[in-house]
């Protein structure tokens, strides 16, 4: 049965879209229950960005919603959006490259490849723990950085922000997201080939996936900028061995230390099907790419608004079509549910709804969306959230540490003093809660 292609485009502040259902696919039906969902719902009223859900090479739909708040444009199917730490598959599979041309072993360590490394501590470091996030080095995100970033011109101007940190634990003992592990990649990845790590990239992954709408990649960790088709090429490439081989393939996608990461591909296991791929946020970036274990589905969402901006909840509820709810995304949905009514109800009426919920919500979400309305300069309703989230988390102390800043900042200083003690009587070790004590007290 031929496909039958449904293709238009509509230029407007809401979105832009080219709709293929192509038949023969197994999804079309799913395709068909998203696309629905984004167009009558506050989904897609919310959503800004561009979507592609594909049957390996058939977009069963690509679709551009709403406008980029920094210049006000209106997204488009080939709006080029920052890929933050999405970027990280293009390091891994560069490493993987030179792996199997026999430049590296993933057993080489820093001090090897890297003779010249300032922290004689990293230098025991393997190839191996820089990709799956298992080395002890940190982040070199920082409010110095923040001051400096602009000057940046290379790989090796990221090193002065982290170079000198210690390791937060020995090398292989677990596991703490590094974006400094994967600059060092990448400065290893320019060791061993004598090219600029963007160069690298732009002649060994990205032209032979044929993906000429994406890069320059400053940042091994992350940036640069790509359009959902090319992220699909991106795909499509690593899945047939057009990048790498099958072995690398394998092992990329292989949880080897049991932590939900591969080499650069973040894992997960949503009822029974193995998703694999990566995200990337920051503060007007989100993004991701999920491709499946031995089928041909392709989903990206790709925005240029912060995580929970609308982005997130795209994501979430086109992973619920396609794989059914899960504690994850049900934890996730519960969060949006109680603040919602918080925003339309009040608190009283959010406290309520979260203990019906059974005080279900993600932590990390609900402080977000405090901190949001902090910088918004509205800090009683960030501590109305952190509220809930102590609500939520009554036996940890983070819940109250964070609620007392807040208070502090609204110069609420007794209720910040109760809140920092109880937050040391669960962590006596909690510093800042010390620190701001000996101020207050």
């Amino acid at each position: 049965m031929k496909n039958i292609i449904i293709a238009f485009l509509c230029v407007g502040i809401l979105y832009s879209c080219k709709t293929t259902v192509n038949t023969n696919s197994k999804y079309s039906e799913k395709v068909k229950e998203v696309k629905v969902l984004l167009d009558s719902t506050e989904l897609g009223k919310n959503f800004n960005g561009t979507i592609l859900i594909a049957d390996g090479k058939n977009i069963l739909i690509q679709k551009a919603y709403g406008f980029n708040e920094s210049n006000k444009e209106t997204n488009a199917l080939n709006t080029k959006y920052d890929l933050a730490s999405m970027g990280k598959m293009f390091t891994a599979v560069s490493i993987m490259q030179l792996n199997e041309k026999d430049k590296i072993t993933l057993d080489k360590t820093i001090g090897e490849l890297l003779p010249d490394y300032p922290n004689d501590e990293a230098k025991s470091i393997t190839i191996q723990q820089l990709l799956t996030h298992t080395s002890g080095l940190g982040d070199f995100f920082s409010p110095e950085f923040d001051e400096n970033k602009d000057s940046i011109k290379n790989l090796a101007d990221f090193l002065p922000f982290f170079i000198n940190d210690p390791l937060e634990f020995k090398p292989g003992e677990r596991m703490r997201y590094s974006n400094a592990g994967y600059i060092v990649l990448g400065l290893i990845i320019e060791k061993i080939t004598g090219k600029n790590y963007s160069a690298y990239l732009t002649k060994n992954v990205f032209t032979p996936a044929n993906m000429p709408s994406t890069g320059p990649l400053l940042s091994s960790a992350g940036g640069g900028n790509s359009t959902v088709e090319d992220l699909q090429k991106f795909a499509l490439a690593f899945q047939n061995s057009e990048l790498v081989n099958k072995e690398s393939f394998s092992s990329m996608i292989t949880n080897n230390f049991n932590n939900n990461y591969g080499y650069g591909m973040s894992l997960r296991d949503l009822n029974g099907t193995k998703i694999y791929g990566h995200n990337g946020g920051a503060p007007g970036i989100s993004g991701e790419l999920d491709m499946v274990v031995g089928e041909p589905l392709i989903i990206i969402t790709m925005s240029n608004r912060s995580p929970n901006d609308g982005w997130a909840q795209v994501r979430t509820h086109i992973r619920k079509v396609f794989f059914g709810n899960t504690p994850e995304i049900e934890q996730f949905l519960n969060t949006e549910q109680v603040i919602k009514t918080y925003n339309e109800q009040g608190f009283e009426k959010a406290s309520k709804k979260l203990t019906e919920l059974g005080n279900n919500i993600i932590d990390r979400n609900t402080f977000e969306y405090a901190e949001k309305y902090a910088t918004q300069g509205q800090t009683d309703k960030a501590i109305d959230l952190l509220k809930l989230m102590v609500q939520a988390y009554p036996d940890q102390w983070y819940p109250y540490s964070f609620l007392a800043d807040f208070q502090v900042q609204a110069g609420q200083n007794e209720e910040a003093i109760k809140n920092y003690k109880k937050s040391l009587e669960l962590n006596p070790e909690n510093e800042q809660a010390l620190e701001q004590l000996k101020k207050l007290e």
